[in-house]
């Protein structure tokens, strides 16, 4: 009787964290129940009651049963690093809400954003249920998938349409037509669509890398194909640092063989030309085509990304040369030194672009060589970045002038403009650039905001995260495409919110990245473990 107890509440725990998985992924980014009025406390009603039915219940079901897993697969699988970030990361949140400047805002969060002490917890739930509790068996698989690819690509498809004045959804009805730049598809403000583009897109260009069915390939090219287009309209460009980052990541996994590094051409190929596609339709249509900026018209028009795309192509197919040669090579002889280069040109591209900013900002290129400018990517003033400049330099200093223990435990998570506009003199300075009638809610800069809202205990926490996701998703990337998925997922989600803040309609994302991957990792453990009849705990 006990047994059949534990496997019933086991299988209702599992059935409820599949159940909130599969709405998350397709029903909450379609939600926009007043067109794009009050969409962000819309949304995260939407993630609180699906959350508060389906997680809360889950957590005492598998309590209650004492879940070790699908078909009692986890008695002997440890805790891992991934594991111990994540209750730092919690435990720090608990310690900033104990000292929060404003208790009540600390466990809510401001109007607008919540990401206070409750949606954080909600955060960890959602890893760890994912991770432990959810049997990703076949009809789950299938499920959550097709869920996804369907879910996430109709937000694309809206997004693109969008952009050319399409509204099947009647959401811009009665809206100023300066409303299109700011608003999009069903997930409203700019900032807010470019991270759950980023994020939604990840899985699909992982599994067109990794996958290899060829229907499977073709649902998640056609998927990546929708991505990628409204990525070159969604007109953000920390948008283009995440495609940076997401094919940094694809590069080093492309370096374990020849077959995956033919992958990486594909999908590289497969994003230059769906933006030269969206540029030619934009310039057929131009009169229907809304007028876009910055890195987003570069990306889309310039002849630059012609001879790209061409130069890919030409490399591409010399590839495919070198691998006619030794059609048998199943691994390259020095995958460890290809990574380490791509490393150091990574490195060294982000250090020599922001060498010539602060040589360009701080006047010394000018009296130097007589050379200056004042494109924006180059000229790091207040106004950089949608004024990020003003806002980065103003945290920084709050910060410093915090006090000691303050310093460790921050203001209170998601207290920014709590503790800001509650001093005189912050909340003049913020009112004088900003104006009366606006709030800076967060640094626009997530690891400034953590370190500002959480201290630096929970600043070391957040990275701990992304840096053992990172170590452990990429070493074990060979546990399913859902693992190496979660390592290109921290890595584009660190980079486009590296501009940006975190934000429900992007955040329980990751989260649930993270947990799909470390359920693999796990499965993958156990299966060795019964493989080898070993009894002894892997981390």
């Amino acid at each position: 009787m006990n047994w059949m107890k534990n496997w019933t509440f086991r299988k209702a725990a599992s059935g409820l964290t599949g159940l909130w998985t599969f709405l998350l992924l397709t029903a909450f980014p379609l939600y926009a129940p007043e067109q794009y009025s009050r969409m962000g406390i819309h949304k995260f009603e939407f993630f609180l009651g699906i959350s508060a039915a389906c997680l809360l219940p889950a957590a005492v079901f598998s309590m209650i049963g004492k879940p070790d897993g699908c078909l009692k697969r986890r008695k002997r699988i440890g805790m891992s690093v991934l594991d111990w970030a994540m209750l730092a990361y919690l435990a720090a949140c608990l310690l900033s809400w104990a000292f929060a400047i404003d208790r009540r805002q600390g466990w809510t969060g401001i109007s607008g954003w919540f990401m206070g002490l409750r949606t954080q917890i909600f955060f960890v739930l959602i890893y760890f249920l994912v991770s432990r509790v959810l049997c990703v068996g076949t009809f789950w698989k299938k499920a959550l998938l097709a869920g996804h690819l369907l879910g996430a690509g109709a937000v694309f498809l809206l997004g693109v349409l969008h952009r050319f004045r399409i509204d099947p959804l009647d959401l811009y009805r009665g809206l100023d037509d300066s409303v299109q730049l700011l608003f999009l598809s069903t997930i409203g403000q700019a900032s807010w669509y470019s991270g759950y583009v980023c994020l939604a897109l990840v899985p699909g260009a992982v599994l067109f890398f990794a996958a290899n069915k060829t229907g499977v390939r073709l649902a998640a090219g056609l998927f990546c194909a929708l991505g990628f287009s409204t990525v070159v309209t969604q007109n953000s460009d920390s948008a283009f640092a995440a495609m940076g980052a997401l094919f940094f990541v694809l590069f080093l996994l492309a370096c374990e063989s020849p077959v995956q590094m033919e992958r990486f051409f594909e999908t590289l190929l497969l994003m230059l030309g769906s933006f030269k596609l969206v540029g030619v339709l934009q310039q057929l249509f131009w009169q229907e085509a809304v007028q876009l900026g910055g890195l987003s018209e570069f990306f889309s028009q310039s002849t630059q990304t012609w001879a790209a795309f061409l130069a890919v192509c030409l490399a591409y197919m010399g590839f495919l040369f070198y691998r006619q040669k030794d059609p048998g090579r199943e691994a390259f002889p020095h995958k460890k030194g290809m990574r380490t280069g791509a490393c150091v040109l990574a490195g060294g591209a982000v250090l020599l672009y922001g060498t010539a900013v602060w040589l360009n900002t701080s006047g010394l290129s000018e009296r130097l060589w007589g050379i200056s400018s004042r494109n924006q990517y180059l000229l790091f003033d207040r106004f950089w970045g949608n004024s990020r400049g003003f806002t980065w330099k103003f945290t920084l200093e709050a910060f410093w002038d915090l006090p000691f223990w303050r310093k460790l435990t921050g203001v209170g998570p998601d207290c920014f403009a709590a503790w800001c506009y509650k001093d005189p003199q912050l909340g003049g300075q913020l009112d004088h650039f900003f104006g009366w009638n606006q709030t800076l809610t967060n640094a626009h800069n997530e690891f400034l905001n953590v370190l500002f809202c959480l201290g630096i205990l929970g600043f070391l926490a957040f990275c701990a995260v992304f840096a053992a996701a990172f170590w452990r998703c990429f070493r074990a990337a060979a546990a399913g495409w859902t693992v190496p998925a979660a390592a290109a997922g921290v890595c584009v989600y660190a980079a486009h919110n590296f501009f940006c803040y975190q934000q429900i309609c992007c955040a329980p994302f990751l989260f649930l990245l993270l947990g799909l991957a470390e359920n693999a990792i796990r499965f993958r453990q156990e299966e060795t473990h019964r493989k080898e009849g070993s009894d002894h705990t892997t981390f």
